[in-house]
């Protein structure tokens, strides 16, 4: 008897304290608060479901770690956010639409004044996630676009 609770114990509260850290994810706000004195900002959204495979974790991971390690200045000065989003909360089902999402993806987005200027789903992103260097080059470059058409530099 003690060696059943022993071991399964540890497995409930491994439980609970992941399910605690899913739905503390989850519960942030659909749209980004960040108020900037920047009147451009680009958004990278990974747009997700309740149930999350390991592929979909992977390229939500991937994506951040490519946007802290390589735009970091940007995400300090709020001219790059990162958002995580269920598409399954009713609050958010409208982004299915917007960005006509087929399944967990990545979206760029630039906004101008608080509205969406342009935005670019991220095809590749299924295709490339095992293969981390084509896939950060693959990110980078479209994040580094994004940055420099919203300060006029490209278009």
């Amino acid at each position: 008897m003690k060696a059943t609770i022993l071991l399964i114990g540890p497995l409930v509260l491994a439980a609970i304290t992941l399910a605690t850290a899913a739905g503390e994810s989850d519960s942030k706000p659909s749209t980004p608060t960040v108020t900037t004195t920047n009147a451009s900002q680009v958004i990278a959204y990974y747009f997700h479901g309740t149930i999350r495979c390991v592929e979909c974790l992977k390229i939500e991971r991937r994506a951040r770690e490519v946007i802290e390690r390589r735009f970091n200045t940007a995400l300090a000065s709020k001219r790059l956010v990162f958002k995580s989003v269920n598409y399954e909360q009713p609050e958010n089902t409208h982004f299915l639409q917007d960005y006509k999402l087929p399944c967990p993806s990545l979206v760029l987005v630039r906004q101008k004044n608080g509205k969406d200027a342009k935005w670019k789903l991220m095809g590749d992103t299924w295709k490339l996630i095992e293969d981390p260097e084509k896939f950060d080059r693959y990110f980078e470059d479209e994040v580094d676009a994004f940055l420099g058409a919203a300060n006029g530099k490209r278009g």
